[in-house]
């Protein structure tokens, strides 16, 4: 079985990838090639030395996938930034996909080609051979790497987008581990014609960081409203909640951001602060009563709730469990997920939110950027390279937020609107999830507000993604 075949990190060469990090990359390829769980507990991965792994696909055959392995000199450069990219062709060519898959990017590749061919190559009846140590790549991407090496960081301390190599590349717009599992999947066909992939559909996970609820009352900000937006209702309605302790323009846009999604069979999922007040939190009380309302409205409406701490908890474990600890009790529930304010994430932060018992993160996206930080659009239990093991913790990935569309991007509504576009195709592709965040502020603003409406009626008939899933629906 492939769980067998694994050994701890330090079983090995300190130099080269455990193994049990290959296996773990080749479970990652198997789902998405839709590969059932059932299937892939009859696999059997065989490593020769430090240069060759074969998987076995089919009990008392010899039937294979062979891999070769990065050698030590590809890791050393590796630990010193020294980065390659390679493309790859298809095994055979695959029409329906050729527009959105033309070719296959590997990034941290191991081979001295910039063009290496087929990804994949029939070596006989019984063998395919891979012309890359993909899993290594796969590994690396997924497990952000790249974000382990000190690297210059913006002003709020996150990894830019522009300093990735998926950026430098040209391939950031792609989940390109999903696609290596579009290619695997044609592999284990020829080897076994009689095998079909598992269905793998779109699915769709929306959510809404709630930073801010108009509490407590800003009189610049309520003027902000007509002053900037043009929206003199929503300071009227500030202005009565102040003296009537009514809803808030910001509240009922949270109550309008859900139903708008409800209305086409969509989930959302919230996501709360309980930060204290600073330059970068509102800091506003749970404890209100409109808040409350909020809370119990949605929570009639099976509305998933979740956890958004604060700025200063980044790379702070006291400030982060302090606000976990007030969000469960609020919430009443132990095992929620969330997403980091101004998604300041690095790869530490996989560590400390496993610590805490949460059950997923959701902040690997870019701030600057949209596209696929991770590589991929399919959740998964990332690789912690600072531990040598598979994270007990489920990483979401964040593909688009409204907020660097329009602040960090910059684009008008139909740029915008064209981008996302590309983005739920590929997400289709591929048989991921489609991620977005998109903020109650944010229908302040007309285009804003179309985009969102219209994609909401793309996405409709689509199913929800559940992270409550058995095994977090990742199987």
């Amino acid at each position: 079985m492939i769980q067998a075949a694994t050994v701890l990190a330090r079983e090995v060469d300190a130099a080269l990838l455990p193994r049990a990090a290959t296996a773990y990359a080749v479970k990652e390829l198997a789902r998405r090639a839709g590969v059932s769980a059932e299937f892939l507990r009859t696999w059997r991965i065989e490593f020769e030395g430090s240069r060759f792994v074969s998987v076995f696909v089919q009990p008392g055959t010899r039937k294979q996938i062979r891999f070769p392995l990065a050698d030590q000199q590809f890791w050393t450069g590796i630990r010193r930034g020294n980065f390659r990219t390679s493309t790859a062709a298809w095994m055979r060519s695959r029409q329906e996909l050729q527009q959105v898959v033309p070719d296959f990017k590997i990034p941290f590749s191991s081979s001295t080609r910039e063009d290496v061919g087929p990804l994949f190559a029939v070596a006989g009846k019984d063998r395919v051979e891979c012309a890359l140590d993909l899993p290594s790549s796969t590994v690396l991407t997924l497990g952000r790497f790249e974000e382990t090496l000190p690297t210059p960081r913006d002003q709020h301390g996150r990894f830019s987008a522009f300093s990735s190599i998926a950026w430098r590349a040209g391939f950031l717009h792609r989940p390109i581990v999903d696609e290596y599992g579009l290619a695997l999947a044609q592999t284990i066909s020829f080897l076994l014609p009689g095998w079909h992939p598992q269905e793998r559909r779109l699915r769709v996970k929306l959510s809404h960081d709630v930073d801010e609820i108009g509490l407590p009352f800003l009189l610049r900000s309520t003027f902000a409203h007509t002053l900037r937006r043009g929206r003199v209702s929503a300071t009227l309605q500030d202005l009565l909640s102040l003296g009537l302790q009514t809803e808030t323009a910001h509240q009922r846009l949270l109550r309008h951001i859900v139903k708008l999604s409800l209305d086409r069979g969509l989930d959302s999922a919230v996501y709360w602060k309980a930060s204290a007040p600073g330059p970068y939190d509102r800091g506003y009380d749970l404890r209100d009563k409109r808040v409350s309302a909020l809370f119990t409205a949605f929570q009639a409406q099976g509305v998933e709730m979740g956890v958004h701490p604060g700025y200063e908890t980044f790379k702070s474990a006291q400030e982060l469990r302090a606000e976990i600890a007030v969000l469960r009790d609020w919430i009443g529930e132990h095992k929620l997920g969330g997403r980091q304010d101004y998604l300041r994430w690095d790869p530490k932060t996989w560590i400390l939110w496993e610590s805490l018992g949460m059950a997923y993160d959701a902040s690997v996206g870019f701030a600057d950027h949209i596209g696929f930080r991770a590589g991929t659009s399919y959740p998964f239990r990332p690789w912690l390279f600072a531990e040598g093991r598979e994270a007990n913790l489920l990483e979401i990935p964040l593909i688009a937020m409204d907020s660097t569309l329009q602040g960090y991007m910059k684009l008008d509504p139909d740029h915008a609107l064209s981008k996302l576009h590309d983005c739920v195709a590929r997400c289709r592709a591929v048989g991921g999830v489609f991620t977005l965040a998109w903020h109650n502020t944010m229908l302040m603003d007309p285009g804003y507000e179309m985009i969102y409406r219209q994609l909401l009626d793309e996405l409709s008939g689509s199913d929800s993604y559940d992270w409550r899933e058995p095994n977090y629906g990742i199987e």
